[in-house]
């Protein structure tokens, strides 16, 4: 159960709704006329703590001491468009939240998918430290998978029945939560849409792992490597938005450069579903030198590479981290990993519910990504490896972490 709000640092803004929303296309006059009560976003500094936003410019100590600080700085991407998986302008910046204390008083609910995977446990200790340093009281709920669509709805139905003052949703569904999320929002309880991506435009801001900048910085080292690719991609299931995002990236990315798209093999991300797609791969594309995928992929090709003698022909890459991806670039059986650093979203998305319940504007604007790069081993040739600049902090949770699911 949640507490009520008790005190919050700052007055909350007259209307409920208006402080949910933010200026995004389709909304209705009595909308609009709310949005007119939320404060515009503030500008994302340039620089902040040693961070810049041109991350050309950040060396991996600056920024590692200040992504791990208390008074954590980061850069960040502002993405100009309204909902999830659309390719908008982006403009970098650095990402610095409010003061340690600015949630005492305030109760938030996070809901994530699950939390059977380092990523979501990432994402889960991320929430935790940052509600730490907050002071805002926060319950965690995991629905157990992506096909528990109803738990998820209930959980939302309680977290608000049970008093929380604003929502952070790692949904589970890009679209069959948009009228539960719509509710919420008419009862003036802030949404804030996290990692995943909801299509309602109806949350108060979104902080979202960036497919296209995935997909798009991949293709783009293969084609600065320059060397001859014929990939064969396992990006997940079929039909998924944000999926087709980082297969369309790639391939504009790589439209006429060294890099050949063979094929696109679509499954579940369970490792048995992935070593079949491999497998099937390997017979059906024998000119195939390159396995782009989730981590799941390249987990599952080493098995069946290593038994055909092709670990030395075929090269791998998963477009997120996860530990497994780690050892197995540190020990030479996969090549490159994009690296997203996106576990500082679930910290993001918690300031920005902070923020909304303070009345304070978002800083940098309502949907926030984060920049990437692609980190390769040594199997990616001594020019191309630098492990050794991998944040672990913003990319894997830390050894041992187990789930934590209240802080108050």
């Amino acid at each position: 159960m949640f507490t009520s709000l008790k005190r919050a640092p700052k007055p909350l803004l007259a209307l409920g709704v208006s402080t949910l929303m933010v200026a995004l296309a389709g909304c209705t006059q009595a909308e609009s006329a709310a949005v007119a009560e939320r404060p515009a976003p503030a500008a994302a500094p340039t620089e902040a703590s040693g961070v810049f936003a041109d991350t050309a410019k950040n060396t991996f100590e600056t920024l590692t001491t200040a992504a791990t600080a208390s008074d954590w700085a980061v850069p960040i991407e502002v993405i100009n468009c309204d909902t999830p998986g659309c390719d908008g302008e982006r403009t970098p910046g650095v990402y610095t939240p409010l003061p340690a204390g600015s949630g005492e008083g305030m109760s938030l609910c996070a809901l994530l998918p699950h939390v059977k995977d380092p990523y979501w446990l990432g994402i889960n200790e991320a929430l935790v430290t940052e509600a730490e340093r907050s002071g805002a009281s926060l319950q965690v709920f995991e629905a157990g998978g992506y096909t528990e669509i109803s738990k998820q709805v209930d959980q939302l139905s309680n977290c608000v029945a049970g008093g929380a003052d604003a929502m952070l949703i790692g949904a589970v569904s890009n679209e069959a939560l948009n009228s539960k999320i719509d509710e919420i929002a008419a009862q003036g309880v802030p949404v804030i849409d996290m990692i995943n991506g909801a299509t309602t435009t109806n949350v108060a801001g979104r902080a979202l792992f960036d497919y296209c900048t995935l997909g798009g910085n991949l293709g783009k080292h293969l084609k600065e490597v320059g060397e001859p690719v014929k990939a064969v991609w396992f990006p997940g299931p079929a039909g998924v938005g944000s999926l087709e995002q980082l297969m369309s990236c790639f391939k504009e990315q790589t439209s006429g450069s060294n890099v050949e798209l063979l094929g696109v093999q679509y499954g579940d991300t369970g490792k048995d579903a992935q070593l079949d797609l491999v497998e099937n791969a390997l017979e059906a594309y024998p000119d195939m030198n390159y396995i782009l995928g989730s981590a799941t992929t390249v987990d599952a090709a080493t098995g069946p590479l290593t038994e055909r003698g092709l670990q030395d022909d075929i090269n791998t890459a998963s477009y997120y981290f996860t530990p497994e991806v780690a050892s197995l670039l540190e020990s030479g059986g996969a090549t490159c990993s994009s690296a997203g650093n996106d576990l500082v979203l679930a910290k993001v998305a918690l300031d920005m519910g902070v923020r909304t319940l303070a009345g304070e504007p978002l800083l940098g604007g309502a949907h926030i990504g984060t920049p990437a790069s692609v980190i390769c081993g040594p199997a990616a040739g001594e020019k191309w490896d630098n492990l050794d600049q991998l944040i672990r902090e913003l990319n894997l949770p830390s050894k041992g972490f187990q789930p934590v699911f209240s802080v108050n």
